[in-house]
């Protein structure tokens, strides 16, 4: 799969101010170090070669996005196309599906660290990386599936029905519903003088 155009002439975009363009590859360095592109000459060849791809792009006037969001958006499709090639996913599978799971097996099989210069290179992906994300992905995928999850409610025994029980018992007794509470203001008081003379000897 050819991702990218190799760049080859100087980088001049056509259109955007210098400092959108100054902005929006600060933007694509801040996410390529999130994912840990430790390598400056790696880092350098990505932005260029992404930052050349949205230059090539025709704005749409009636929408027009921020250079950096489109340097990201861009960098996010590179991405998932990348773990869909790793891992050999089907081309429809869901997008945020493919980018959660794919960060996370990179980050547990410590991609970025043992393999530098393999981030987003869809020619030179070494046959490690992708044993080593894919048995990421199967060891930790029932995990993943955060979007299947439901609240389950608390286990607290018995206590519940002996609480629901006692309060209907008191609610048919208003008299001594009454006198409990009193007990309880009375045992309270009780308490606070108990501690009063405990800091006053």
């Amino acid at each position: 799969m050819d991702l990218f155009l190799d760049p080859i002439e100087p980088f001049a975009p056509t259109w955007g101010s210098p400092d959108e363009w100054n902005s929006a590859y600060e933007k694509l360095e801040s996410y390529l170090r999130a994912h840990e592109v430790d390598s400056h000459l790696h880092r350098a060849h990505l932005i260029t070669v992404i930052l050349r791809r949205v230059s090539a792009r025709e704005q749409d006037p009636s929408s027009p996005k921020p250079l950096p969001t489109l340097v990201i958006e861009e960098a996010n499709e590179l991405l998932n196309q990348w773990f869909m090639q790793i891992m050999d996913l089907p081309k429809d599978t869901d997008v945020n599906f493919t980018a959660a799971d794919g960060r996370v097996a990179l980050f547990l099989c410590d991609g970025p660290l043992r393999w530098p210069y393999a981030f987003l290179e869809p020619e030179r992906v070494p046959e490690g990386l992708k044993k080593a994300m894919r048995k990421s992905l199967m060891r930790s995928g029932p995990e993943l599936q955060i979007s299947s999850m439901v609240p389950r409610p608390i286990d607290l025994g018995l206590i519940p029905e002996f609480a629901d029980d006692a309060m209907d018992a008191l609610n048919r007794m208003p008299i001594i519903k009454a006198l409990v509470g009193w007990v309880v203001f009375l045992a309270f008081l009780t308490f606070l003088f108990w501690r009063s003379r405990q800091w006053h000897p």
